[in-house]
């Protein structure tokens, strides 16, 4: 997205905003129950951010109150990522899900989450996430555009699939066609790792891979595992270099609708769930590198598992790649320069 084309949709949001808050004079009284949410994401429904988070919300806060109802619409039923923040912001919509990538195009500092060994695994993702070093990036988003951050879970680490070579260098991928989503920090990331990237649709990996369009791409395991990409692929290459985030967001009027006692319900009811995406991701992650393995083990023409990647050559390059010029380059260096309280243990 160029930067006019970017300006104009900040412009659209903020408009969409002014909007809405005139027409909030008008809501429903926190007192009315039950009180009905609507909520929508772009996940499958085999995907961990449905199937263990999203799927169990309104039953989770059904067994803490009877005065709070969610219905929750997953696989784009009700429009792309951007048109449900679309809707988010105009009050459509009571609470969606989306990652860094596309927050910073909101506000910028907010994709440094996306960057290439921003953080170290899933858990230091969730510590930054969560701490007073992204909070004031958070409340902007409150403050310009009348979403609320309720809480991040993760989406995994992404790792990097090949075609006719393993990857465990940076020198491995030059001139490497690595298929990455089309944002800026995606894209950046590709170059930092050493790659060629490709912004294609996510809707069209299978085929680029399939018809040799792209030599590879990345994303979590259980994402591999549900697009297919394992058939099309020869290596998957434990590279580990994104440790992927979705933000749970909630309309600013939507949770000043609701009484203390439902706001804490929602928030606790979600946070409750981002525990046990962690844990089925690490779980599914686990299940499925050790099923490839083995299915390696009988055919040779079965994706091969490549676990000895020297991912502190890819960590260094990145680091210098992000150090200067971006945006979000000061709290990179922060960020990647702090051990995670696990590596404290």
């Amino acid at each position: 997205m160029n930067k006019e084309s970017s300006t104009k949709r900040q412009l659209w949001l903020l408009l969409l905003v002014a909007v809405a808050l005139i027409g909030g004079c008008n809501s429903e009284n926190a007192a009315d129950k039950p009180l009905r949410l609507r909520m929508a994401h772009v996940y499958e429904v085999s995907a961990p951010t449905h199937a263990y988070g999203a799927a169990q919300l309104a039953e989770r806060i059904l067994e803490k109150t009877d005065d709070l109802e969610i219905t929750v619409y997953p696989a784009a039923q009700l429009g792309s990522e951007a048109e449900l923040l679309e809707q988010l912001v105009a009050g459509e919509l009571d609470i969606a899900i989306t990652g860094p990538s596309f927050l910073g195009m909101w506000h910028p500092p907010i994709g440094v989450l996306d960057a290439a060994f921003a953080t170290r695994d899933l858990d230091h993702m969730l510590e930054t996430a969560r701490s007073d070093l992204m909070a004031p990036e958070w409340e902007v988003l409150r403050e310009k555009y009348g979403v609320r951050v309720l809480d991040t879970w993760p989406y995994g680490s992404r790792h990097i699939t090949s075609n006719k070579v393993p990857i465990r260098h940076p020198d491995d991928l030059k001139g490497f066609r690595l298929r990455l989503p089309g944002s800026r920090t995606y894209q950046a990331s590709g170059e930092a790792l050493g790659a060629s990237p490709m912004p294609i649709a996510f809707s069209e990996v299978y085929l680029a891979l399939n018809q040799g369009i792209a030599d590879g791409q990345e994303n979590p395991v259980p994402v591999i595992k549900a697009k297919g990409f394992h058939e099309v692929q020869d290596y998957l290459n434990l590279t580990g270099h994104i440790q992927s985030s979705i933000q749970i967001l909630v309309n600013e009027r939507t949770w000043n609708r609701l009484t203390t006692e439902q706001q804490k319900t929602l928030k606790e009811s979600i946070q409750e769930l981002g525990s046990e995406v962690h844990a089925g991701i690490i779980k599914d992650e686990k299940r499925l590198i050790e099923e490839w393995r083995k299915d390696a083990e009988k055919d040779e023409e079965k994706m091969q598992i490549i676990e000895d990647v020297d991912t502190a050559a890819f960590r260094e390059r990145c680091r210098k790649f992000f150090s200067k010029g971006f945006p979000f380059s000061e709290v990179y260096n922060r960020i990647s320069a702090e051990p995670s309280e696990k590596d404290d243990q």
